[in-house]
């Protein structure tokens, strides 16, 4: 992590007060972003006293509800994997997992089968689980597993090539944002518009027109980072926020994912298909960027972020600040302002 101010309190017990107060999801299944906000904030260098009007202020959202009761853990984990009832299940397997294997192994071992449904949730499944490993609090940790084995959720790859050449990057980056502007959903949550995007002829040949692979699953997190930070600064929209915190995600498990070619090769496929989803069903509304630079720093940026009670625009920040220190892209401070504006 960048410019991340010392501490005399711990991020730890937050977490823990979260899953021991609070479920992971709240009104007509949306996720809880409390832990990954509190570790941004943490990041970002709020202090003890911000932390905890956060929490308070964002546990409002849980009235009325309370966190999951333990269950007996199941033999086969991928039995249950796509079924949300068996989340408390899935807890237990993986803290007794976690305390068996070690978080390295357990993650070799999981990690591949996730993948897959990365688009799980609108990405959060990985959110969280790239926040929990940041986090370093291994309740947590287990949580996020959890979360993401009892949502996942694969789209459906195109079943018919449609013999369409594969395009270079700018190229395809031009295709999909003019095949967006003929295909609009109404369904009322990111991943059922997504669902409802990879149905269509278009999302079919956007696919099948991509790329090709490139050497390794994180050069093309890179590349397609980079078109996601090019489309937020040109409509801020509520969805390519989350393609960008998502490839961060993805950047973030990385160490984990098996390194052999095939893997590498499906694991883009996967990536490429949730990203297309995801801007069709994103709705964007283009317009200009804003280009003016002077005056931005990480420091002040990150101050601001950490006063703000918008879950999304915490999480997006840190995504910004963490983005650049990797890439060294100038338009994250861009990006981060103009979540802020």
């Amino acid at each position: 992590m960048t410019h991340v101010q010392a501490h005399t309190f711990a991020l730890a017990p937050w977490l823990e007060l979260n899953l021991r107060q609070f479920p992971l999801e709240y009104g007509d299944q949306l996720s809880s972003h409390l832990p990954m906000a509190l570790h941004a904030l943490h990041s970002l260098g709020a202090d003890e006293a911000r932390m905890a009007a956060f929490f308070n202020s964002y546990g409002r959202r849980f009235e009325g509800m309370a966190a999951p009761s333990p269950a007996a853990p199941p033999q086969d984990w991928l039995s249950l994997w796509g079924d949300w009832s068996a989340y408390s299940a899935l807890r237990c397997y993986f803290d007794l997992a976690l305390a068996a294997e070690g978080r390295d192994v357990l993650l070799r071992r999981v990690l591949p089968e996730l993948l897959p449904g990365v688009s799980a949730v609108a990405f959060h499944g990985a959110i969280r689980l790239a926040h929990a490993l940041e986090g370093g609090h291994i309740g947590e940790l287990a949580a996020a597993l959890a979360y993401w084995a009892s949502r996942w959720q694969q789209l459906p790859a195109p079943l018919v090539h449609s013999g369409v050449e594969p395009l270079s990057l700018s190229a395809w980056s031009e295709r999909l944002v003019a095949s967006a502007s003929t295909w609009r959903s109404e369904a009322p949550l990111i991943f059922l518009r997504m669902m409802e995007a990879s149905a269509r002829p278009v999302f079919a040949e956007l696919v099948w027109a991509a790329p090709s692979p490139a050497p390794t699953l994180l050069a093309r997190v890179a590349e397609l980072a980079s078109l996601a930070l090019g489309y937020y600064l040109h409509s801020a929209n509520f969805t390519v926020l989350h393609m960008i915190t998502g490839l961060r995600a993805v950047r973030v498990l990385g160490p984990w994912l098996p390194q052999d070619a095939q893997f590498q090769a499906s694991a883009q496929a996967v990536l490429t298909q949730a990203f297309v989803a995801a801007y069709l069903a994103g709705r964007v509304q283009r317009r200009e960027a804003p280009v003016d630079q002077l005056g931005l720093s990480w420091p002040a940026l990150a101050k601001q972020a950490s006063l703000s009670d918008d879950d999304h625009t915490i999480k997006l920040v840190h995504a910004c600040q963490e983005e650049w220190a990797v890439y060294g892209d100038a338009r994250y401070l861009q990006a981060a302002a103009f979540a802020l504006r």
